[in-house]
């Protein structure tokens, strides 16, 4: 049955093409059907648990996609052929699931669960929770996404069998997710534009940050703290110290270690030195090498930054960006 409503939006506005209205029309069909087809089959108190075959380890909670990278019409594209699509969001560690439906969303469409992994098998699970069959869903179309994160990173080069665990009915879809399936563009789309200069074309050594572009220096700010200048990709690291730049730890290097997960190392000054008892507040930038998810939560390792050698966990939202004065 066809939606008796047009799809609206900024979605909408884009695709007003005769070509963007016929492909968004076969996406709302393929997408109303297999909603309809979920709704007759859910039964009430579905289990929220997995039912699929998955024996591997299960990545982070789902993240919703948010409407501007959603409106893609590349997004609108993987859709319409079967009313699903997923592809690699960040290669061999996360992977975007997009699924059109019910404008309402919530309940009247499947939900997924976290992706589970099994190295062994080469294969990626993921189960859903059928729509509840008491809720009254809008006729509307829209496209729903999500950013699901692997519990560890895999080999992207090689071909994963994807088993999809009660999406459109009760069973199992098998699919494929290859070295080539990468979302190109809208996954990892900076949230706010940032007013730090990129940094060197290398991409390989720290450079330092103006100090003009650097919060107002407290003495609270001794410790390190991080921030985002482009998540996924730029890290900005602050650290205070003595006005005296011979006893500032020097920054050395920055990687990904895994899906949610970055480390930077810093070289402590040693030998005798005369510092000087003033403050001032330092900042770099690290270009990562290998990307991570500008849009969940990390974790990153500082090392090197204090005399004792010791290593501080800093935690890093996606929302969190090194702003200017």
């Amino acid at each position: 049955m066809a939606p008796t409503s047009a799809p609206s939006g900024t979605a909408d506005r884009r695709m007003r093409s005769g070509a963007r209205a016929r492909i968004l029309a076969a996406l709302a069909v393929v997408g109303t059907a297999a909603l309809l087809t979920a709704c007759a089959t859910a039964g009430p108190g579905q289990s929220t648990a997995p039912t699929g075959p998955g024996t591997g380890v299960a990545g982070a909670a789902p993240v919703p996609i948010d409407d501007e990278r959603l409106a893609n019409p590349m997004v609108g594209d993987l859709v319409a052929a079967d009313g699903y699509a997923l592809r690699w969001n960040v290669a061999g560690e996360s992977v975007a699931f997009f699924l059109g439906g019910s404008g309402g969303g919530g309940g009247c469409i499947p939900q997924p669960h976290a992706i589970e992994l099994d190295q062994a098998a080469a294969e990626l699970h993921l189960g859903f929770d059928g729509p509840d069959p008491a809720m009254a869903c809008t006729a509307d179309f829209r496209i729903h996404g999500w950013e699901l994160a692997l519990p560890e990173s895999v080999d992207a080069s090689q071909v994963w069998t994807v088993l999809l665990q009660d999406l459109q009915q009760p069973g199992t879809i098998e699919t494929q997710l290859g070295p080539d399936d990468i979302l190109t563009s809208g996954a990892t789309a900076d949230p706010q534009p940032s007013l730090i200069p990129d940094a060197p074309t290398d991409g390989a050594a720290p450079a330092p940050i103006p100090s003009d572009q650097l919060p107002e220096a407290d003495v609270s700010m001794q410790d390190a703290s991080v921030r985002w200048i482009e998540p996924g990709r730029r890290l900005a690291v602050l650290l205070g110290g003595s006005g005296a730049a011979q006893c500032v730890p020097t920054p050395i290097s920055a990687r990904a270690t895994g899906p949610g997960t970055v480390e930077v190392a810093f070289e402590f000054p040693s030998g005798d030195m005369d510092c000087s008892a003033d403050f001032q507040l330092y900042g770099w930038q690290f270009e990562l090498e290998e990307p991570v998810s500008g849009t969940l939560p990390v974790e990153v390792t500082v090392t090197g930054a204090t005399a004792a050698d010791s290593s501080t966990v800093l935690p890093l939202q996606p929302d969190e960006l090194l702003g200017t004065p």
